[in-house]
């Protein structure tokens, strides 16, 4: 078996102001090379979960580990770094719409002091599995709710992150488009991407598994 890249141990949390519990000592394991489901209806904790994934929110001490190091006693350099090291999908895209495809997907680079042009076969092969490669230089801004959040995947791959977290990225999109998502995401994993993807559509996680045989599924 792969090695644990996340892996979640006995975690707890109740809703703000209340004794009612999100979690209950809820387990989780992130292998490299998985393809995950995280699965659960609203309020279920998923936002809650990405939030902690993302240290936006403070987990307690020895229940969230990235590659073994539990990430509670990362300092403020240290979070910044483990972010870097995740490619994230949001449902609302969060792309600078002034910007073209391309600058869009090779911003993660710029901001790393990371020339894109020394990326460019890796970038160019990640927007042709999205179908962008003939848009790369249009302003997103003028691409449909479905393409911008193609370009959004596109650039959470840029700095060939340790896994992806794809938060609800089909949650705006129509079911043709949300479609595409979809089988980017298969042939993304079949290139090797490990994908942790959230969401509570049903129907979507039955299509990939139509479609995919190495779909793993976690219920909150």
């Amino acid at each position: 078996m792969n090695e644990p890249i996340i892996e979640i141990h006995d975690l707890s949390r109740a809703y703000p102001k209340s004794d009612q519990l999100i979690f209950d000592k809820f387990n989780f394991t992130l292998h490299k090379g998985d393809f995950c489901f995280l699965v659960g209806k609203s309020g279920s904790g998923k936002t809650t979960l990405v939030k902690f994934l993302l240290r936006q929110l403070q987990p307690p001490l020895k229940t969230i580990f990235y590659q073994k190091e539990d990430i509670a006693r990362f300092s403020t350099d240290e979070v910044q770094n483990y972010r870097r090291k995740l490619g994230v999908v949001f449902q609302d895209y969060k792309i600078i719409e002034t910007m073209s495809v391309w600058e869009n997907v090779s911003y993660p680079l710029v901001i790393d002091n990371i020339d894109p042009i020394a990326r460019l076969e890796s970038l160019d092969r990640i927007l042709k599995i999205v179908w962008l490669e003939d848009k790369k230089n249009i302003a997103c801004k003028l691409l449909s709710g479905g393409e911008k959040q193609r370009v959004s995947i596109a650039r959470s791959l840029a700095s060939d992150p340790s896994f992806m977290i794809a938060d609800e990225p089909t949650g705006n999109l129509d079911r043709d488009n949300s479609k595409l998502i979809a089988d980017s995401m298969i042939q993304l994993h079949q290139q090797g991407h490990t994908i942790l993807f959230i969401t509570h559509d049903q129907r979507l996680m039955e299509y990939i598994q139509k479609k995919h045989d190495s779909v793993k599924i976690v219920e909150l």
